[in-house]
């Protein structure tokens, strides 16, 4: 693969224009698309803040619970896993919020029927 796709690839460079972004965060991103966002400590705090709510609407308010959700929603979507957990958390946030959501509704549904049969 060429320097340039492999930037483009982990967010070094916008995937779809191919203008400079900055530090790499290990997955593509673009200013056109809403993927990027300039202030890095903002997007942090909104992508924590919303996974937290997410897996708190289903009684997961432990942080590494949340955390282990997370990897395995990655690892079941057939993504690789990024080394880092708030790159991970990231990805979730700005590609797959809307998949995520299903997969706890998924979770939740198991829960009570586990609960059920007890």
């Amino acid at each position: 693969m060429g320097e340039i796709a492999e930037m483009m690839l982990d967010g070094t460079l916008d995937a779809i224009t191919g203008e400079y972004l900055g530090e790499a965060c290990g997955y593509p991103r673009s200013q056109t698309d809403g993927t990027y966002w300039p202030n890095q400590e903002k997007l942090k705090r909104r992508a924590r803040q919303s996974i937290n709510d997410l897996c708190s609407g289903i009684g997961v308010t432990n942080r590494n619970d949340q955390q282990f959700l997370v990897s395995e929603f990655l690892k079941c979507m057939g993504l690789a896993r990024l080394p880092k957990m708030q790159a991970q958390i990231e990805m979730v946030f700005l590609h797959h919020k809307k998949d995520f959501k299903i997969f706890l509704c998924e979770i939740e549904k198991e829960i009570i029927n586990e609960t059920k049969t007890e």
